[in-house]
Parts: C-alpha cells; structure tokens; sequence
C-alpha cells in the first residue's frame, strides 16, 4: 500500500486537457484523481474502477463544489474550467461573473478548507495581445500583457488575484500560459484549428478560416502538454509563470497545407478576419526548458496522430 498519495482535482476534466491529464496522472499510483465538470458526460470506460472519482455541478455555485471538499482532502487543484474562449467572450459581464467570480468563489474555499496549491490554465494565446511596437520573435513570460479580448483579459485578471491570495493567505499557484494544443479527446467543433479542420475532412465538411490566413500561431501536441504539467508537479514547481508551446510559428495557411499533405484535399470557407484576432503570438520557452528536459513532438508527426485518433474514435 502507497503511503501519503496526493488527491488531486481536476476542475473540468472531462474536456480535452483534462482527460489527456487523466490518462498522465492515471500512469503514477502516488496520484488519486478527483474530476469536477459542470455537466452529465460520463466517463470513459477505460477509466472506470481506477483512482478516479467523479462530481458533476456548477463552478460558479459554491454548495457544489463544497461537496468535494467536505468529502476529500485535496492536496492540489488543477484549474481548467472557462465558460468562454475569445470568440464568445463578447458578453463581458458574463464572463467576469462566470469566470473571475466563479475562481473567486473557489479561492476562498481554498481557504476554508486549507487547500494549499493550485494550477491555473491560463492563456499563452490571449494574455500578450498587442504589443506597444512591433511583434517581438517569440512572447517571454515577463512581456507586457495587452489582452484584446474579455477572455484574455479576465484569464490576466485571475493571474493577478492568484498572486494576490499567495500574498495575503499563503495558497501557491502556478500559472501556465497554453499556446495552442491540439490532439486527442479534442471534442470543441469551434475552436482548435488542427482538431476542427480534422473532424471537418473526417465527416467530409469544410472548414472555416477568417482572414487571409496569415495568422501566426504556436502550436503544441497536447501529449506533450501534459506529461510537461506533471513534471512540473513532481518538481514542485510553485509561484512561477511559465509558458507552454513549442516555441515555434506557423501560418494558418501553412498549418492548413500540412494537414493537406496527411489526409488530401478538402474545402475551406474564408470569412472576414475578426479583431480580437492577434496577428502573431509564438511563446518563449526557454523557461520550460531549463527546468525539466523538453523537446515537443514535431507538429507534423502530432496532426497525423491527432488524424488516426479521429478516424478510430468517431464523435459528433
């Protein structure tokens, strides 16, 4: 029997990061994992009757998530919920209420519960926005943050208060700004260039661009993602900022003919471009690499993966 196993709390996770971080954690038997999603998915077979426990509610009601920790001793919470991403996050007042109240909320049970650590999936595509002059090559963690979108902004806003509840109440936090992952479980039909265009070919649909398709963008395999999560977490790695990608861009048109080249011609619609669309955003990750050992799985390799998942896993 393992002594002092870790609970760990995924706060949706049954979305496409936070069943790929199942699967990651589910490898290591010091880890017992408790999942938290705001609806009735259920979970996949392969994981029933292993160190998985489920709840379902809302994030934003206090009551429901309550349940958890009047029932479990949580020893990190892994925050991944928001009900917005930046093409819906027009309604700001709902976005502030939802997202930035709803981690409030959970802030403050922390306390109450003595809940000392907690991983916030922030947002490596959002949070640079626009910078003053011109585009630096690649956005360290320390750029000045210029959000163009209520998304980008709340998801900025909830760093700030993330330091603020370290600064008065001891939680430590670690903040992880995403580039763009895609790959497996990825079951959003709008958002996610590589996935979307994907299940488009796979169920003989066009597939959507705005603007001329010139958009630069940083793109990494989501296996990657999260096996770089948890090595975070072995490390104990606390009270940092650091940027998840692969450090390299790529054009929506370039991205586009790769996928081409892998599963043959398709259809693509283009419309006018959006403004909370930021021109180019490709990450820093000299951090992440000087912390644990990191090489990203070619993008082309990781979209004929994510290609072969698709066509074995049908979904809707």
């Amino acid at each position: 029997m393992i002594k002092n196993k870790k609970n760990i709390l995924i706060l949706g996770g049954l979305g496409f990061i936070g069943k790929n971080l199942i699967e990651e954690f589910l490898l290591d038997v010091n880890y017992n994992i408790i999942v938290f999603n705001f609806k009735n998915q259920p979970l996949d077979n392969k994981w029933l009757n292993k160190n998985v426990k489920l709840y379902y509610g809302d994030f934003t009601l206090v009551t429901d998530l309550e349940k958890i920790f009047k029932e479990n001793k949580i020893d990190i919470i892994f925050h991944l919920i928001s009900t917005t991403i930046p093409s819906s996050s027009n309604n700001i007042i709902a976005d502030i209420n939802h997202n930035l109240g709803g981690t409030i909320k959970l802030l403050d049970l922390m306390r109450n519960y003595d809940i000392k650590k907690i991983i916030f999936f922030s947002s490596g595509g959002t949070i640079y926005g626009l910078p003053n002059g011109s585009f630096p090559d690649r956005f360290s963690e320390d750029y000045q943050n210029n959000p163009i979108c209520s998304h980008g902004i709340v998801k900025l806003t909830i760093e700030k208060y993330l330091y603020l509840y370290k600064h008065f109440y001891s939680i430590d936090y670690l903040i992880l700004r995403l580039a763009n992952p895609f790959g497996e479980y990825h079951f959003s039909s709008v958002q996610g260039l590589i996935n979307v265009t994907l299940k488009n070919i796979a169920n003989n649909e066009p597939t959507t661009i705005w603007g001329s398709g010139e958009v630069i963008r940083d793109y990494i395999y989501v296996k990657d993602c999260v096996r770089v999560i948890k090595n975070l977490i072995d490390k104990n790695i606390y009270n940092d900022i650091i940027n998840i990608g692969s450090g390299l861009g790529y054009s929506v048109n370039e991205v586009l003919n790769m996928i081409k080249k892998i599963t043959g011609d398709f259809k693509i619609n283009r419309l006018e471009s959006r403004k909370f669309d930021v021109p180019k955003i490709v990450l820093d990750v000299s951090k992440i690499k000087s912390i644990i050992n990191f090489k990203p799985t070619d993008i082309k390799i990781g979209i004929e993966k994510t290609y072969n998942w698709i066509l074995k896993n049908s979904y809707e």
